[in-house]
């Protein structure tokens, strides 16, 4: 007689989910226009436990500016040196971030962040608060250029006006290109703001020893760097952050929308600088110097999913910030690139489990004295 074994074989198991790479590489397959990221250095992959960076794109000696909002005919070249675009995809959850950087200097990409193409290589991209201009140099390949302008157009709210610099009659190589090439674009920049509900122009806790609009790219740089990199080594989780799915239904409730990935809002990252300039201002006494916001009521962006930060998410990160060393006079946050190496390297040999408590997370990134300052940061805020 046969055994009840025989008779009954064992359940084939689940085939084991594909790698970081090929996820990556469906990822970009399934977008409105399909892109193949060419192999060799423009499709480097760095993979941990917990989710894969990729660089998508590189450019060398490209120009990043930065156009001041309280003296409008300023330009600040931030950095020149090789451009680099990267994307980011957690392992067990749906969140993808994107962005930018020139030499060290980072920014985030957001679905509710305008950005708008002035010329055959230069972009401006508008942030709350923050204003740049990327000029990529005339020796870039077309081919490059049009990767970026395709990325741009799935991972922001893009728009093409080329035809401005047919306007102004200047080679976008020269920095009066930029003073009439932002006059003109600008008001588009600013709408696309707004119809969001973002707050244009300055800051309102740009104030005092808060001003500077240098400090807070500073910062934002150190903001997009710590959330692209986050994810990966174990830092932030799923319980960090709320999804929200905003794709258009069927009436009977089956989505219309392509793609499982969640993009992030721009808040992710401006949230961070918002919550320490303002915890700088009150620890000043420079309190009596904050603006009114006046932010207007915009839509969300539709479509796709959307993700940002919960209060234990923010709380985190500016635990993280606070233990590296924020300070007010810091143009590149040396001490956060170290303390993101030191928990890549935790990560290596104690790799996060899910059932990593909120307390648990704080003191792997954090010292006692670290946790206790952020205790203070946590009440600032409420």
């Amino acid at each position: 007689m046969a055994s009840s074994s025989a008779r009954n074989p064992p359940p084939t198991p689940p085939p084991p989910p594909p790698p970081p790479a090929s996820r990556m590489a469906s990822f970009l397959s399934r977008m409105p226009r399909p892109l193949n990221i060419p192999s060799g250095a423009a499709g480097r992959i760095q993979e941990y436990s917990m989710g894969t960076i990729m660089e998508v794109i590189r450019a060398d000696s490209a120009l990043l500016m930065l156009m001041e909002y309280e003296n409008p005919r300023n330009f600040r070249i931030l950095k020149r040196g090789n451009f680099v675009m990267k994307l980011m995809m957690q392992t067990i959850s749906t969140v993808v971030v994107a962005a930018c950087m020139v030499g060290d200097m980072h920014w985030p990409l957001a679905r509710d962040a305008p950005v708008v193409r002035v010329a055959s290589r230069s972009f401006l991209f508008a942030l709350p608060g923050l204003l740049y201009a990327l000029c990529l140099p005339p020796t870039s390949a077309e081919s490059t250029v049009t990767l970026l302008a395709e990325l741009l157009r799935q991972f922001t709210h893009y728009e093409d006006f080329q035809h401005v610099a047919t306007d102004i009659g200047v080679s976008e190589d020269h920095l009066s290109f930029w003073q009439k090439a932002r006059e003109q674009v600008e008001p588009v920049l600013r709408d696309g703001l707004q119809r969001y509900g973002h707050f244009t122009g300055k800051s309102p806790t740009a104030v005092g020893s808060q001003s500077s609009e240098l400090l807070r790219a500073g910062r934002m740089s150190d903001a997009a760097d710590l959330v692209m990199n986050a994810f990966p080594i174990g830092l932030l989780n799923f319980t960090h952050s709320d999804i929200h799915d905003l794709r258009p239904y069927r009436q009977n409730g089956r989505t219309v929308g392509k793609g499982r990935e969640s993009y992030p809002t721009i808040v992710v990252f401006s949230n961070i600088v918002e919550a320490l300039q303002f915890i700088w201002v009150i620890a000043t006494d420079e309190g009596h110097l904050l603006r009114p916001e006046n932010r207007p009521g915009g839509v969300h962006p539709s479509g796709f999913k959307v993700w940002c930060l919960n209060r234990s998410g923010l709380a985190c990160l500016l635990r993280v910030l606070i233990y590296a060393g924020e300070m007010p006079e810091r143009p590149v946050n040396h001490q956060l690139r170290r303390l993101i190496e030191r928990a890549r390297n935790w990560n290596s040999t104690h790799p996060p489990t899910l059932e990593m408590s909120e307390s648990e997370e704080g003191e792997a990134s954090t010292s006692d004295d670290s946790q206790e300052t952020s205790i203070s940061a946590s009440e600032v805020l409420n």
